[in-house]
Parts: structure tokens; C-alpha cells; sequence
């Protein structure tokens, strides 16, 4: 009998353990998840003409060691989740496709309801340069 309710003891402050670690965990995550509200940024890429353009690969340099990738679809549309504590003063996009000079622009200059566009004075982007870009930013986070 004494064997069975130290048994039950022990499973009891077993239980109550685990639950308050739970509890403890739950609560700084949703404390993390408040202050780290996601923005969702959306964009086009257009040419000088205001054509879109397909498969652009776009990189957006958070700071020096973080990015994120992103490629347009069909009609020139991209977009990143991200959480506003990892946006900085000088995270900007780099956009680059082709037969295309890059574009840098500051993501405190990018206005959604204007599209990024890229243009053919410059240095243009070559296919091999363009094709090194567009694998090398995979290794980003989406």
C-alpha cells in the first residue's frame, strides 16, 4: 500500500511538472509571436515599358547575414512573409533577370502600388550570371 502511494505521488508531481514546463514554453512563444508580427510584402517587376516580367530573381538583403529569395510568376508578381523584428535600415531588394542591368532598391524606397522596373541601360546581366543568381539565393530563407 505505502509502495503504490508513493507510485502515485511521484506520477502526480511528475505530471504537474511537465504541464508547468508546457505552459512556461507557450507563453514566451506567444510573447516572440507578438512582438515579431509577420509583414507581408508583395511587388511586381515590370520593364521600362511596363511589361512584367517572368522567373526575375528577387533577393531581399535583410542585413549582411540574412535574406530571403523569391522568384516572379507569370506576371511579374513576388512575395516575402516576414517578421518585422528581422527588417533593418538597410535591408533592400536586389532583382535580377537576363539581358537586364540589376536593380538595388531600398525596402524603405519600395511602395507596393509601384513596380519595381528593370532596364536595359548598364551593365547587363548575362544568361550564366543570371542562372549563378537565381540558384545561389535558394540557399536564403523563403
Amino acid at each position: 500500500m505505502k509502495k503504490s502511494l508513493i507510485f502515485c505521488v511521484c506520477l502526480l508531481l511528475l505530471g504537474s511538472c511537465k504541464t508547468k514546463e508546457n505552459s512556461k514554453s507557450n507563453g514566451s512563444d506567444e510573447n516572440f509571436t507578438n512582438n515579431n508580427k509577420l509583414r507581408e510584402i508583395r511587388g511586381k517587376v515590370v520593364d521600362v515599358k511596363g511589361k512584367s516580367i517572368a522567373f526575375v530573381a528577387v533577393k531581399l538583403y535583410l542585413d549582411e547575414n540574412d535574406c530571403m529569395n523569391a522568384y516572379t510568376d507569370d506576371e511579374g508578381n513576388f512575395d516575402f512573409k516576414v517578421g518585422e523584428l528581422r527588417i533593418k535600415d538597410q535591408s533592400h531588394f536586389e532583382a535580377v533577370y537576363k539581358g537586364y542591368a540589376i536593380n538595388f532598391l531600398s525596402l524603405r524606397n519600395f511602395e507596393e502600388n509601384k513596380p519595381i522596373v528593370l532596364s536595359k541601360k548598364g551593365e547587363l546581366v548575362s544568361v550564366t550570371d543570371y542562372r549563378v543568381f537565381y540558384e545561389s539565393i535558394k540557399s536564403c530563407s523563403r
